[in-house]
C-alpha cells in the first residue's frame, strides 16, 4: 500500500455530495474484510466495398438515492423501480466492461443488478463500521469491488485485494475510487484529493496539500490509466499524469447551480461529464451524445433533469457512469502497447518486428477478432466510423486516402495512436493528428442498441 498526498500538478500533455468542516480525521474503523460471494437477491491491396458505419458510442446514466436510473444518450438496462427497494440511500452506479449493464450499489453494501451485470456477493450480511460510498468493477466484469468510507475494499467474483486504508487515520474520508486498466491495482481517492495506490496503481498527483473551496467528489482515470481526473462539488476539474483538461465550471457565470456530485470520462478520454444533484450534466472535451454537437458554450448543459424510462423524475442525483471502450477493443490496445520498443520491420508480423498493418492484424488476433493482413484490406473491412464522431480506443486509424491507404496504427486515446511507423523507427506512442489522416475503423463495434 502507497497513501500520497503530493502537490497538485495540472497538466496539460497530450499522451498516448461531502461537505468541508473542521479539520478532522475519519474514523479508522476495523481491519479490511475480503468478502465471499453469498446468496443475496503492410502494403497495398484493391479495395472493394465500402466499409459501413460503427455505432456511435453511448451517453451515460444517472441515478439518484433511491436508486432510479436515468439514461441520457445510453440504453436503459432498468432502475426506474427497483424489484427489491433499497434499504439505505444508493451511492454508487459502476457499468460492466462492455456497456450493456450496471449494477447499483447502497451505502449497505447491497448490489443490484441490471443488463448483463451479475450478481458476485455484497455486503447485506456483514457489520459495517463505516458505510459503503463507491464501488468499481473488474475489467473482464467477473467481479467488483466494494470501497466504505474509510478505504475498507471489500472484494467479490474475481476482484482480488491489493490492500485499504482502514486502518490508517484518515484527514477526510474516501468517497471515489477507480481500476486501472488491467485490475490489478486501485486509486481511493479522499474528499480533500489525496490519492491511495494499490497493486499497480501509479501516483500522478494529488490535491492533498492544496486549499479547495470545495471537497472533491468524483474521479475519472484515462482509458490507458495513465492520469486521472478528480472533480469537486464546485465544478472545478484538476488533471494528473495524461488526463488533459478540457474544461470546468469555475466561472461565476456559468456556476452549477446545485452541487456536482460526479464526473464520467467520455470512451476515449478526451471528455468529460460533470453531473450536479439536480440531474444537469455538462460535457467538456468529447463528452457529447450521440448525434448532438458540442454546446457553442461549453459550460451550458447537455442534458437537463433526466428521467427514468417511464419518465418518472429522478430524485436527488448521487452518480454519473459512462460506458468505456469494448472490451476486446480496450485489451487490443494494451496488447499493442506492449510492443512498444520494438523494432519496425518490412513485412512483420512480429513477435520480434512489425511493419504497420502487421502490429493492427497481431493485436486484434490477440483478443480474437480477424483482419486482413494489409492496411488497404483492414480499411476496407470496416466499419467506418462517421466521420466527425468521437474516436474510441482501439479504433484503427488510417492515412492517405480511400482508394490508396498507406499507413494506420491503433487510436488508444487523448489523441494519440501506437504505431510501427517506418524502416528505422520502433513501435512506438505518438499523435494521430496527421494531414493525410483519412479516417478510422471500429473492428470491435458494440451496437448502442442491444
Amino acid at each position: 500500500m502507497a497513501a500520497h498526498r503530493g502537490l497538485a500538478a495540472f497538466t496539460f500533455s497530450l499522451c498516448a455530495g461531502l461537505g468541508l468542516g473542521a479539520v478532522v480525521a475519519a474514523p479508522a474503523g476495523a481491519a479490511t474484510v475480503t468478502a465471499h460471494p453469498a446468496a443475496h437477491n503492410a502494403t497495398h491491396a484493391t479495395p472493394h466495398a465500402t466499409p459501413t458505419a460503427a455505432p456511435a458510442p453511448g451517453g451515460f446514466w444517472l441515478v439518484d438515492s433511491a436508486g432510479r436510473v436515468g439514461a441520457v444518450g445510453a440504453v436503459p438496462f432498468g432502475g426506474a423501480q427497483p424489484a427489491t427497494p433499497p434499504t439505505t440511500p444508493v451511492v454508487a452506479l459502476v457499468p460492466t466492461p462492455d456497456g450493456a449493464g450496471y449494477w447499483v450499489v447502497a451505502a449497505d453494501g447491497g448490489v443490484f443488478t441490471y443488463g448483463d451485470a451479475h450478481f458476485y456477493g455484497s455486503t447485506g450480511n456483514l457489520r459495517l463500521n463505516q458505510p459503503i460510498v463507491t464501488a468499481a468493477a473488474t475489467p473482464d466484469g467477473a467481479g467488483y469491488w466494494l470501497i466504505a468510507s474509510d478505504g475498507g475494499v471489500f472484494t467479490f467474483g474475481d476482484a482480488r485485494f491489493y490492500g485499504s486504508t482502514g486502518a490508517i487515520r484518515l484527514n477526510r474520508p474516501i468517497l471515489s475510487a477507480a481500476a486501472t486498466a488491467d485490475g490489478r491495482g486501485y486509486w481511493l481517492v479522499a474528499s480533500d484529493g489525496g490519492i491511495f495506490t494499490f497493486g499497480d496503481a501509479r501516483f500522478f498527483g494529488s490535491t492533498g496539500s492544496v486549499h479547495l473551496d470545495h471537497p472533491v467528489v468524483g474521479a475519472a482515470t484515462t482509458p490507458d490509466g495513465g492520469g486521472y481526473w478528480l472533480a469537486t462539488s464546485g465544478g472545478r476539474v484538476y488533471g494528473f499524469g495524461d488526463a488533459v483538461l478540457h474544461g470546468d465550471l469555475t466561472d461565476a457565470s456559468t456556476a452549477p447551480g446545485s452541487p456536482v456530485v460526479g464526473m464520467a470520462a467520455s470512451p476515449d478520454g478526451a471528455g468529460y461529464w460533470l453531473a450536479t444533484s439536480a440531474g444537469a450534466t455538462f460535457g467538456f472535451g468529447d463528452a457529447v451524445l450521440a448525434g448532438m454537437a458540442q454546446p457553442a458554450d461549453a459550460a451550458s448543459p447537455v442534458a437537463g433533469p433526466a428521467t427514468t424510462p417511464d419518465g418518472t423524475p429522478l430524485g436527488p442525483v448521487v452518480a454519473v457512469a459512462a460506458p468505456g471502450p469494448p472490451p476486446a477493443a480496450a485489451r487490443a490496445v494494451q496488447w499493442a502497447l506492449s510492443q512498444v520498443g520494438k523494432p519496425y520491420v518490412y513485412g512483420g508480423v512480429g513477435p520480434d518486428g512489425y511493419d504497420c498493418s502487421g502490429l493492427v492484424m497481431k493485436a486484434f488476433a490477440a483478443v480474437g477478432v480477424t483482419l486482413p493482413r494489409v492496411a488497404q484490406d483492414q480499411y476496407n473491412a470496416g466499419p467506418l466510423v462517421a466521420s466527425g464522431a468521437p474516436l474510441e480506443p482501439g479504433d484503427v486509424v488510417f492515412f492517405g486516402t480511400p482508394e490508396a491507404i498507406t499507413h494506420d496504427g491503433i487510436y488508444i486515446g487523448n489523441g494519440m495512436m501506437v504505431d510501427a511507423p517506418h524502416t528505422g523507427t520502433l513501435v512506438r506512442v505518438e499523435s494521430y493528428q496527421w494531414p493525410d489522416y483519412v479516417g478510422a475503423t471500429r473492428p470491435v463495434a458494440v451496437p448502442v442498441n442491444r
